[in-house]
């Protein structure tokens, strides 16, 4: 029964993902709090499992995505190789940290991090063009590892891909195009969450792990979630074609909300 439900919320989350250009890892995380308790796992490796289980989703879910944008030439592949380089180096020493954090603490970041997502979906709008680049484009390379580390260590701590990140310092900064610098991202966004997925799933646990739990990685919920949401993404760009973007974020922003605050008063 759980699996089934898994492979609805890896559907749904691929579908919101798509027709809000978000990504996955924001309904990940709560979802995988909701629905990882139902399981068989240790309640005390909580926080750490659904981490690691958000970022081997998002690995699966990016893999699709950047095979997608590679065909439809929307990769700049220089950018996405020097930012994967920052974010592998800084992801795995990360999740070293992580896991000597109290799970208190990571809650309270994840809650934080999620509200200011909510209220940036809700109020925000996609201004990109009206922004200049704040740095020369020839000074650019010089930048990529650096935003690639503090992306690395953003997806370490919060199982988010780090999209939200990635997606604005490429168009800001870098000058690309939306589509390109979401395809670009993608890219980028499988190597850190494969990379930190990996380093999770290697990390040993103390203690006798669930079926199918590898490290702090639950595979009898990330496959189902991975390989659906990939195909739930494919249906949402299909839909937003005929939906209003605009809406639909902000109904996703007040959705995510009252999940987020219904999450963090259980941590209470």
């Amino acid at each position: 029964m759980v699996v089934i439900l898994f492979i609805i919320t890896g559907l749904l989350t691929g579908i919101i993902a798509g027709m809000l250009g978000v990504g996955g890892g924001i309904i990940f995380v709560p979802a995988l709090y909701a629905l990882l308790p139902l399981t068989f796992i240790n309640p005390n490796h909580l926080t750490y499992i659904v981490i690691g289980t958000s970022l081997f989703c998002i690995a699966v879910t990016s893999f699709s995505s950047g095979i997608n944008h590679y065909f439809s030439k929307n990769v700049d592949f220089k950018i996405a190789a020097l930012l994967a380089l920052g974010s592998i180096t800084s992801s795995i020493l990360s999740v070293y940290f992580v896991l000597n954090i109290k799970p208190t603490y990571l809650q309270y970041i994840f809650a934080a991090v999620f509200i200011l997502i909510a209220l940036k979906m809700f109020l925000g709008n996609d201004d990109s063009n009206k922004i200049e680049l704040v740095i020369n484009r020839s000074r650019n390379i010089y930048f990529s590892i650096l935003f690639g580390l503090l992306v690395g260590i953003f997806s370490a701590f919060t199982g988010l891909g780090g999209g939200i990140l990635f997606v604005p310092i490429l168009i800001y900064f870098f000058g690309l195009k939306t589509r390109k610098a979401i395809g670009t991202s993608s890219v980028a966004i499988f190597a850190t969450t494969l990379t930190a997925a990996i380093t999770y799933g290697l990390h040993h646990i103390v203690g006798k792990e669930a079926f199918l739990q590898i490290g702090y990685i639950y595979l009898l919920a990330g496959i189902p979630i991975g390989l659906s949401a990939a195909l739930g993404a494919y249906l949402g760009v299909k839909i937003t074609l005929k939906t209003q973007p605009e809406k639909l974020r902000r109904y996703f922003s007040i959705l995510l909300l009252i999940v987020v605050i219904k999450i963090t008063i259980g941590f209470l």
